[in-house]
């Protein structure tokens, strides 16, 4: 009996060892070069406070965490925030980032998802009315806001914020079909100056040739709508959303990034997470690491309009 009790300890050991090496599904891919060679902040380090306090699926050390290095190598200095967003809270900071925030908990366990143990409704609004209106104020009076969020349900919990703002999230799963030689996944869309699907903005332009953007791919998102913004990436007409509970598709919005002043201050709304991570999945890389693409500089460039040195 105890050598029996002693067996299964042993194989369960080994499990939870195996799983926290190798855990299931996406993780951040270790090997993404972060460096900066000239960075855009040397003296003075415009605050970036990432927002952890909503039930995030990405924070700077899992998703986002080759995000973060790559920025901190650039010169930004990352805070880290787990309660409500308050204006103390928002105190000298200079860009707030909020990446696919939920209204529900979704615990995990080396990469499995454990749903029993889920709490509240995950595509519940994320963010109370004062916090919406915390944000709106401290926006106005100068800041910058980076807004992500993601496939269902992620763009239904954001989807207050962004209307506060002036954009509205369609909260589904945007495909473009047979977009590009070698495609495989429909909702993996690409945004190139060849296929028109860039948009004209300080952005995408850069401050020298060497940062102009050419070609961003997206990983599975939502789409989004802003009468007032310049689009960054502009969806095809053939576009379609998969707005759950629905099964059938529907026309999509036209954009999946959009960039625009509010008041004093600046926004750029992602309708997709993944653009702006490092992460492998079974072997596959997607992101910022994908060679011939511009989605690092895409990322850095943002980071440059939102700071004002673009």
């Amino acid at each position: 009996m105890k050598k029996t009790i002693l067996v299964v300890a042993l194989l369960l050991s080994s499990s939870l060892v195996f799983l926290a090496l190798f855990p299931f599904g996406q993780k951040p891919d270790m090997a993404f070069n972060v460096a900066v060679p000239n960075p855009t902040y040397v003296a003075n380090h415009p605050v970036v406070l990432f927002d952890e306090g909503h039930y995030n699926s990405h924070t700077v050390r899992s998703g986002y965490a080759p995000f973060a290095k790559l920025m901190e190598s650039d010169g930004y200095a990352i805070r880290r925030h787990r309660g409500a967003l308050t204006p103390q809270a928002l105190r000298d900071v200079s860009i707030l980032m909020i990446v696919n925030a939920a209204g529900g908990s979704n615990p995990k366990l080396f990469g499995i998802n454990l749903v029993p143990l889920r709490k509240g409704q995950r595509d519940a609004p994320a963010f109370s009315d004062d916090e919406i209106q915390t944000v709106r104020e401290w926006i106005e009076n100068g800041g910058s806001l980076l807004l992500v969020a993601d496939h269902h349900p992620f763009g239904q919990a954001s989807a207050w914020l962004a209307s506060a703002l002036g954009v509205t999230m369609h909260g589904g799963f945007t495909e473009v079909s047979n977009q590009y030689p070698g495609q495989t996944d429909p909702s993996a869309i690409e945004f190139s100056r060849d296929n028109g699907l860039l948009g004209e903005h300080p952005i995408t332009n850069g401050r020298t040739p060497d940062e102009t953007i050419k070609r961003v791919r997206s990983f599975t998102g939502q789409s989004l709508e802003a009468p007032n913004a310049v689009v960054l990436l502009r969806l095809p007409p053939s576009a379609v959303d998969y707005v759950p509970p629905e099964t059938e598709p529907r026309p999509s919005g036209s954009a999946q990034a959009v960039a625009f002043e509010y008041g004093r201050g600046r926004l750029v709304v992602l309708g997709e997470a993944g653009m702006l991570t490092a992460q492998v999945s079974d072997g596959r890389r997607f992101g910022m690491n994908i060679e011939g693409l511009d989605n690092r500089q895409f990322a850095l460039s943002i980071m440059h309009w939102l700071s004002r040195n673009l």
